[in-house]
């Protein structure tokens, strides 16, 4: 982990931002690179719809996403906390997860994870989410980790938000646009899943790597996904 190499990451996300406006599939490498440089097993990114609720933006992995999923329908755990007080939190060890968190801390130890760095997203003052890093060694996130953690965060919330001085409103536009997104990838999963026979999170990587090999973005790879299932359907 470097701070040239996560610089890399971050000119990579602007670069996307210039180029086009795909801001699901933006994120999920944002978060793959977050999990890369940050020593993480796994990410997760949540956000306050226009309606105030939480709800799951994107991923690293069909791991992370259920472990959030889990927190929102427990209203409670690291991500769910940092999202809701604004505050970065850590937990370190196995100990640590149960004794904060009593039904997603066992579920956190139990998926493989036994310390979390979950941190806030702001915009102007505006708290619309949370990030949250899991990892799969204890005791292990440092000051530079927890630094860099942020500082995906940051470039998170830039991603949302375009760098433009955007209305309430406007504001609350993206993410719904962003959310449909990840809602396209999910089924698009699904799909794979259930067509190709593989388990969720083999469907994922298969659903990342036909983006990749394409030079497509994955909402864009997700959708016709859909569109040829339910052609030969």
């Amino acid at each position: 982990m470097t701070a040239a190499s996560a610089s890399q990451a971050f000119v990579a996300a602007a670069a996307a931002m210039v180029q086009q406006d795909d801001v699901a599939h933006t994120l999920a490498t944002l978060l793959d690179d977050c999990a890369k440089f940050t020593g993480a097993g796994a990410v997760g990114l949540l956000v306050h719809d226009d309606g105030g609720r939480l709800e799951l933006l994107s991923a690293s992995s069909h791991l992370a996403t259920e472990l959030e999923l889990y927190q929102l329908q427990q209203d409670d755990g690291p991500c769910v906390d940092a999202a809701r007080d604004g505050e970065p939190i850590s937990a370190l060890t196995d100990a640590d997860l149960t004794g904060r968190w009593e039904l997603v801390g066992p579920a956190i130890v139990a998926a493989g994870f036994h310390a979390v760095h979950a941190v806030p997203l702001r915009w102007h003052g505006r708290l619309i989410g949370a990030l949250n890093a899991f990892h799969t060694a204890p005791a292990t996130i440092d000051d530079e980790a927890r630094q860099l953690t942020q500082a995906f965060a940051d470039i998170a919330t830039i991603v949302i938000v375009q760098s433009t001085a955007l209305t309430p409103s406007q504001l609350n536009d993206r993410i719904r646009a962003a959310l449909a997104g990840r809602i396209v990838i999910e089924q698009a999963k699904g799909v794979l899943a259930q067509t190709t026979g593989l388990d969720p999170a083999a469907a994922y990587r298969l659903l990342v790597e036909r983006a990749s090999g394409d030079g497509a973005t994955l909402t864009d790879t997700a959708q016709q996904t859909i569109r040829h299932a339910m052609r030969r359907g």
